[in-house]
């Protein structure tokens, strides 16, 4: 897979000039965007706010008079429309041929969930503008994972993908085992040494070896992300640390609220009950509080799994969601094996009623208590979970869950942000990268109106949605063709 990708990655030199039209151009030395600004922060909009960004940086934020803008600056009138920033996808797995479609739904910051070093590369060797990418390593998993079985075995001279770190170098490594401590501690290391901005950490990993991967990583200056197991993965049967077990070690950020259902389960709850106890969930909630560990929900993964509502007037609304072609047939193609095989069986959809149900209780109690809540898709993952579009869906199903807009704003940009430890991205405050959205609407009030986009800048380029649309389309499609072709030879 990995000369895959890189002969994919070699088909960039081919695409399509739309890429110098999209905002390839050199950046306008300053940009002044007047309107209604909702800076990330959680905080109530600015009415008739100015921005003025320099040189790609965040310079001035306030009333209109208090931020003059200088000389030659280029002019943006939100009307009554709405400034916010960028998005940011705390949880997702992007491939080459897909990746613009995030920039095109204004998510100009990923965090690829699980990624080796040629796919990193791949990505990273994507002609700008591109969104900015933040990733985790191949994640650490027990020698029983489940993920080892897709990999094949080692051979004569040539080494499984899925195997135990072995010195410094991770090259053709995408599933990192640890059995022991000292297994985990190598990986964390290799993790380190190649650049990796997260370590992740999977369901099997055993209790001592996740032990020992999360202290080494916090030596070294690194956080770590784990998905613990839900209850339609094993987060019920093979799954070895809970949501409990995990925030006591002080893992940073916690996904898809995996081990909750485990941990509710150790309690003594039942989750077969309609209603979970709100006392149980409470002390989920107050654990991840104490430990400062961040949860990214990722209610969108399990959303057409678990309910009935047709994925296709959903995906209509969505940036990207009408897109047609060799990318999205293999997507959709992906997406209905998945959506069949919950909708088909009746233990399989309560299993993902269930992920569904607790990830909200607990995203809800958390906020109550004012802990730390992060939006991540997951895309692809799931069923109909569009690259890109799925963050704004992500946040439209937390509010249907009980977050107010302006929560669900700064889950996918301030909040994130911090959660991600980036002081230069994620609000609309002076210092900042100048990652702006200029959406139709006021999405304080209706979190839909993030899906508006009118402009979209980043790095105090101005992008025209509707180009880098086309564009996402077009070199997604170039790339994919290279890759198949390859394939078939």
């Amino acid at each position: 897979m990995k000369k895959l990708w890189l002969t994919a990655a070699a088909a960039l030199t081919v695409l399509t000039t739309a890429a110098a039209q999209a905002g390839e151009a050199d950046r306008p030395y300053a940009v002044a965007l007047s309107g209604r600004i909702i800076d990330g922060s959680g905080a109530a909009p600015i009415p008739e706010g100015r921005v003025v960004a320099i040189d790609g940086v965040i310079t001035c934020v306030g009333r209109a008079d208090d931020c003059p803008a200088p000389p030659g600056a280029v002019f943006i009138d939100a009307g009554e429309g709405s400034i916010m920033p960028g998005l940011i996808d705390l949880h997702a797995h992007p491939r080459p041929h897909y990746y613009g479609w995030f920039l095109a739904s204004g998510v100009t910051t990923v965090r690829s969930a699980n990624t080796d070093l040629a796919m990193v590369r791949a990505l990273q060797a994507l002609p700008a503008p591109q969104t900015r990418l933040i990733w985790a390593g191949p994640m650490l998993d027990g020698d029983n994972s489940i993920i080892k079985r897709f990999y094949p075995e080692a051979g004569p001279g040539a080494p499984s993908p899925a195997r135990p770190a072995d010195g410094l170098s991770l090259e053709g490594v995408e599933l990192l085992i640890a059995e022991t401590p000292e297994q985990a501690i190598a990986a964390v290391d290799a993790l380190a040494a190649e650049g990796a901005d997260w370590v992740k950490l999977y369901e099997q990993l055993p209790p001592d070896a996740f032990a020992a991967a999360v202290q080494r990583a916090r030596t070294l200056g690194l956080p770590t992300m784990a998905d613990l197991g839900m209850a339609s993965t094993r987060g019920l049967g093979g799954a070895e640390v809970d949501l409990l077990e995990a925030a006591a070690l002080g893992i940073d950020s916690l996904e898809h609220a995996s081990g909750a259902a485990l941990a509710y389960q150790r309690l003594g709850g039942d989750l077969e009950k309609d209603a979970l106890d709100p006392t149980l969930i409470d002390q989920l909630a107050r654990a991840l509080l104490t430990a400062k560990t961040a949860l990214v929900p990722t209610l969108s993964v399990s959303h057409f799994t678990a309910e009935p509502e047709s994925p296709e007037p959903v995906l209509s609304e969505l940036p990207l969601g009408a897109a047609r072609g060799t990318v999205r047939d293999g997507l959709d193609q992906q997406w209905r094996g998945i959506h069949q095989h919950f909708h088909s069986s009746p233990g399989s959809n309560a299993k993902a009623k269930l992920d569904a149900r607790i990830g909200a209780a607990v995203m809800v109690r958390l906020a109550q208590l004012g802990g730390r809540i992060g939006a991540g898709s997951d895309t692809p993952a799931g069923a109909y979970n569009l690259p890109g579009g799925g963050l704004h869906l992500e946040m439209e199903l937390m509010t249907r869950a009980g977050l107010s807009p302006l929560q669900a704003l700064s889950a996918a940009t301030g909040s994130a942000a911090d959660i991600l430890q980036r002081k230069d991205i994620g609000l609309i405050a002076v210092g900042r990268r100048a990652d702006l959205l200029v959406v139709a609407g006021d999405p304080s009030q209706d979190i839909r109106a993030t899906r508006r986009l009118r402009q979209i800048i980043l790095d105090g380029r101005i992008l025209d949605p509707a180009v880098m649309k086309n564009r996402a389309l077009e070199d997604g499609e170039t790339l994919l063709a290279a890759l198949m072709a390859k394939q078939a030879d």
